[in-house]
């Protein structure tokens, strides 16, 4: 008698949108196909099977195992969701009919598993060579039955084995691997790539130095000066640079100080960080609804540990003593890019800031800025690579663009003094769904743009009023989630960016005079 079970999910992965929420859930649904054949035997004819099916468990679980050289290894259950298909009572399974087909007789159960929206992607990280550690998923599947001709099974083996052999079996099905991703969520009534039509921006401020006379620049004069920087809301991984929008004006500084003043050009870097813990950050316990301490490893083992791990156990390994966390960082410029930017002309923008008239009127450049996956360059025995920006009990990746801007001021000896404005500003790489295909009139819109390789740029009048663009129509690839329509309550989303309607006064309605009224009447009653 040979029986097994196979997980077959109606797909390999689930996708999730949006940020982590755990007012959210997903469907993962699939069957559990159990297969029954006799054995084949010289001696006798195969005989029908006749099983009792008293339990049959789907269950989804995820993992994160941590592996560095500083750290160790570090496993963690991140949820843990089962179901019990056979509900009401067990179910007779038997090939009567069917024990002599070359093929064995085959059900098929459904499942459906409620999966959380909180749940980290599926991501490979840390240092192990032989096979990926990270935050990885799978489905696994149980069941229990009882053999029913047991006791009628009149061979001297079975009658001499009997006393030692339980009539109920307990069968497991191979491990399914289910891949977690997650993508920024997008309104289907957006008409464009997010990644170019949703902008965030910052406005930065001169910090006030310690040592005041260290560079000769006035600070009364560098602290008038004010930034605005604009950057993309998410910047898809699969892109190859984002868009950079720099304004900058002086604020209450004297004419005679502001032709004096110079921007000459400006440097910038992208910048990955990778954090590594071996503890749970309180603040993503109290965030998500984790397993407790009591179904965490050692308590209860990971169902498919890394290999690796029986290594770090049993203490061969040889790290003497590890680490709590570790970070590490590195650039995401491509090979051979300064990142450097040189403005074109005597770089005196701030001339007529003091003019009358002025007080809107914003210097600024637009250019793209590039990145790129890092070379194959491993540091130890972790090879770099562009990951989205994200959270996981172990694991964090942040990212920041690095800007210089470079000022420089007309002392009165004839010299000059220079200053580096030196700020940081929070960007968020992520998977964005396939966009809409663009605009006509998003195409021939023209704007002035600095190339990102171009070793020199344009300084622009930007002016506060934009021209409105023409919508052309819009439509999904594919069905979007439910999540992205509606709310957890079963309200349909807003879409607040786009503004309401300006109000307009509708005409007064016209009462008819008497006489009218009258005449009306009379030819009513006529």
């Amino acid at each position: 008698m040979t029986v097994s079970i196979e997980i077959r999910p109606h797909a390999s992965s689930l996708d999730m949108y949006g940020q982590p929420d755990k007012s959210t859930a997903y469907s993962l649904s699939g069957d559990v196909v159990i297969s029954l054949s006799s054995s084949y035997s010289l001696f006798e004819r195969r005989r029908a099977i006749r099983l009792l099916l008293e339990s049959l468990i789907i269950e989804f679980e995820g993992q994160c195992e941590l592996i560095t050289d500083e750290t160790g290894y570090t496993p963690f259950r991140v949820c843990s969701v089962s179901k019990e298909l056979v509900v009401r009572e067990a179910v007779e399974l038997s090939n009567e009919g069917h024990e002599d087909a070359s093929l064995p007789s085959v059900w098929s159960v459904a499942f459906s598993l409620v999966i959380p929206g909180w749940l980290p992607p599926t991501s490979a990280y840390g240092d192990c060579e032989s096979g990926d550690a990270g935050t990885r998923y799978g489905l696994y599947a149980s069941a229990k039955f009882l053999d029913l001709d047991e006791g009628s099974s009149r061979s001297l083996f079975s009658l001499c084995t009997a006393p030692f052999r339980s009539r109920t079996r307990v069968i497991a099905a191979p491990r399914c691997e289910v891949t977690v991703n997650r993508f920024i969520s997008t309104l289907v009534d957006d008409l464009s790539s997010p990644s170019t039509s949703s902008t965030i921006d910052y406005t930065v401020l001169p910090e006030q130095r310690k040592d005041q006379s260290s560079s000769g620049f006035p600070y009364e004069v560098i602290s008038k000066l004010r930034a605005a920087v604009s950057v993309p809301e998410h910047i898809d991984v699969d892109d190859d640079s984002f868009s950079l929008c720099i304004r900058l004006r002086t604020q209450d500084l004297p004419e005679s100080e502001c032709k004096r003043l110079r921007i000459t050009g400006f440097e910038v870097d992208v910048e990955q960080t990778e954090h590594y813990r071996i503890t749970v950050p309180s603040a993503y316990k109290s965030a998500y609804p984790l397993p407790p301490s009591s179904h965490q490893p050692p308590c209860k083992p990971l169902r498919d540990a890394n290999p690796v791990a029986l290594i770090y156990e049993v203490g061969l390994a040889g790290i003497c003593t590890p680490h709590s966390s570790c970070t590490r960082t590195f650039s995401l410029l491509p090979a051979g890019t300064s990142g450097r930017y040189v403005f074109a002309g005597d770089g005196y923008a701030f001339r007529d800031d003091a003019n009358p008239g002025r007080d809107e009127s914003w210097y600024g450049v637009r250019t793209q800025v590039p990145f790129t996956e890092p070379l194959d360059e491993k540091e130890g025995k972790t090879a770099r690579r562009l990951r989205a920006s994200g959270q996981s009990p172990l694991f964090g990746v942040g990212h920041q663009l690095h800007i210089s801007l470079t000022s420089t001021y007309d002392l009165d000896n004839g010299e000059r003094a220079t200053e580096h404005l030196k700020f940081q500003i929070p960007l968020r790489f992520a998977h964005v769904v396939p966009a809409y295909p663009p605009s006509p009139s998003l195409s021939s819109f023209v704007m002035s743009q600095v190339p990102g390789h171009s070793p020199s740029s344009s300084l622009d009048l930007l002016s506060s009023v934009t021209s409105p663009l023409t919508p052309s129509p819009a439509y999904a690839q594919s069905l979007p989630a439910y999540s992205q329509l509606y709310d957890s309550n079963g309200e349909r989303k807003i879409d607040y960016s786009v503004p309401l309607p300006l109000y307009t006064p509708t005409a007064p309605c016209r009462i008819p005079p008497p006489s009218s009224l009258a005449s009306l009447s009379t030819t009513v009653n006529a």
